[in-house]
């Protein structure tokens, strides 16, 4: 089963819920995490949100045997207040800073083909993130099974 990361905004109540895999950035998380170190900003890991993974582990239904009741504000078996939730200014300029300095040197571990579709994930999370940023808001990035 392949793990992907998700990304989700939150300003007040409204979160987004729609996101694209981020597939490479989970599977290079720790080799990320080296170079956030290197460039000194938060690393993509502290970003993490496994509410929705723990949820997964546990099984599609709770210790009566029934599914369980779907939040309406995040369409998911758990709610808002249950996920961990992060300032989205640090996350862009977590990204930003990656994505700069991965565009210019190669990442250990990382061919061309792969260089391009992490660039383009980390792009995709800029652009998320821009908005909210600017209005105080908060993100995650969730762990998918």
């Amino acid at each position: 089963m392949g793990m992907t990361l998700w990304i989700h905004t939150l300003e007040g109540r409204d979160m987004s819920t729609d996101s694209e895999d981020h597939t490479l950035m989970y599977r290079h998380s720790d080799d990320l995490d080296s170079l956030c170190d290197k460039l000194g900003v938060a690393k993509i890991s502290s970003f993490f949100d496994s509410t929705d993974l723990e949820i997964c582990m546990r099984g599609d239904d709770d210790e009566t045997g029934e599914d369980p009741e779907i939040d309406s504000e995040t369409e998911n078996p758990y709610g808002i207040d249950d996920m961990v939730w992060f300032d989205a200014a640090a996350g862009l300029a977590t990204f930003q800073t990656l994505r700069a300095s991965i565009a210019e040197n190669e990442l250990p571990n990382l061919n061309e083909e792969n260089k391009t579709w992490l660039l383009e994930e980390l792009d995709d999370c800029i652009t998320k993130l821009k908005g909210p940023s600017e209005r105080g808001g908060q993100f995650n990035l969730p762990i998918i099974m």
